[in-house]
């Protein structure tokens, strides 16, 4: 009995010396394939959905979209999703945050307040490492444009991304321009901008597209120059007249808190023609049409000319296609221009430029049914069409 008890005794010192002790002195792995699932299949994370592993203990999922409910939160998670320590977001009662494990609200909060640093706020005595989560096509974000186009000060910039109140103000001295008639919630909004260093009153300077895929957003523009027109040279140079130094475009949007990268689509642009442009559709209900054959065409002419004698222009539909841009019935003061066409993401974009009335602009009664009717040549892809609002009310002076 004692060379059994002896051998049993050596048995555990052995298999212990080895690693082979209590499960409770192993640390425990992240899951990070559930992570990288969970965040993968979310709805309602087209703005932002990152994942952050910290001190290889605990992960920090960050989601935000555009919903009516719940549109964004944070969890703090132990090595499991099932483990929850801590937890914010919204709700029908409004922003909640609430803690399973008080031992971490500190750390929770500190890194929920600071989602824009590669560290999270937690500073040198955290190890803080963020899970690449697969990247999905890009969300369009609503864009309102500023009627202004002219940056005056003697250097402008690259591009700006503006979200405090201070540097918007910085900016517009640096621009030379007011911004008197702009209000900007900084909590809510920010503002892009993009600038070509041109005095050709004719430059294309224009932010096309702004898409989310949940870990980056990116800002599609133009900036190109192009010849001088009589119709174009329209800006003032006499005594009193400053002459811009560069074309802006500037742009509002819903503020979103991830990485941006700019990218130039001038060498992606389609040609395309105008085919019509009317502010008296017969089409009175807001809409886009892709157009690809003869039929169609027909249908939708006599539609929008209210049956007409007029007959549609010829299109060769074995060549080209049609898009075709309805503000549907509305008050004055509104119109479409600024159309870009370019290829990107496996699809067509169409962009435009609505001119809408804002608060306490002066319109006339007349209701007006604005369109614009373009050809390009034909392609199978997927075609996206995207509204930039320009209300007329907001402009910088």
């Amino acid at each position: 009995m004692n060379k059994i008890f002896i051998l049993y005794f050596l048995l555990v010192v052995a298999v212990s010396g080895c690693g082979g002790g209590s499960a409770s002195t192993t640390p425990e792995t992240i899951a990070t394939t559930d992570f990288i699932l969970l965040a993968s299949s979310a709805s309602c994370a087209n703005q932002r959905n990152r994942l952050w592993v910290i001190d290889e203990k605990q992960v920090l999922w960050d989601k935000a979209g555009n919903c009516a409910d719940a549109s964004f939160s944070q969890v703090l998670y132990g090595n499991t999703p099932q483990n929850i320590l801590c937890s914010s977001g919204d709700s029908i009662a409004g922003p909640k945050t609430s803690c399973n494990d008080e031992q971490y609200r500190s750390l929770f909060l500190t890194a929920s307040n600071n989602l824009d640093k590669a560290d999270l706020g937690l500073g040198n005595g955290h190890q803080v490492q963020q899970l690449t989560v697969p990247l999905g096509q890009g969300i369009a974000i609503p864009l309102v444009a500023m009627n202004e186009h002219g940056y005056y000060g003697a250097t402008p910039p690259a591009n700006i991304v503006i979200k405090d109140a201070d540097a918007w103000n910085k900016f517009l001295n640096a621009a030379q321009v007011k911004g008197s008639n702009v209000l900007i919630d900084f909590n809510k909004q920010m503002v892009l901008g993009i600038f070509l260093k041109t005095a050709n009153p004719c430059a294309n300077t224009q932010i096309l597209k702004a898409s989310s895929n949940g870990q980056k957003l990116t800002v599609e523009y133009v900036a190109e120059e192009r010849i001088p027109l009589s119709l174009c040279d329209t800006v003032p140079t006499s005594p009193g007249f400053l002459t811009p130094s560069a074309r802006m475009n500037l742009v509002m949007m819903d503020r979103i808190d991830l990485p941006v990268e700019f990218t130039n689509m001038n060498a992606v642009q389609i040609a395309f023609q105008t085919v019509d442009v009317n502010l008296n559709s017969g089409i009175k209900t807001a809409q886009n049409s892709v157009i690809k054959d003869n039929a169609a065409w027909v249908k939708l002419w006599a539609a929008h000319t209210n049956n007409g004698v007029v007959p549609p222009p010829a299109i060769d539909f074995s060549k080209r296609m049609v898009v075709a841009i309805f503000l549907g019935a509305g008050g004055s003061c509104r119109g479409v221009d600024g159309v870009n066409v370019w290829r990107s993401g496996g699809r067509i974009n169409v962009a435009h430029v609505d001119h809408v009335p804002g608060p306490g602009t002066l319109c006339t009664a007349n209701i007006t049914t604005p369109s614009h009717l373009i050809s390009l040549e034909r392609s199978e892809e997927p075609v996206e069409v995207m509204a930039i609002s320009m209300p007329l009310f907001l402009f910088l002076m």
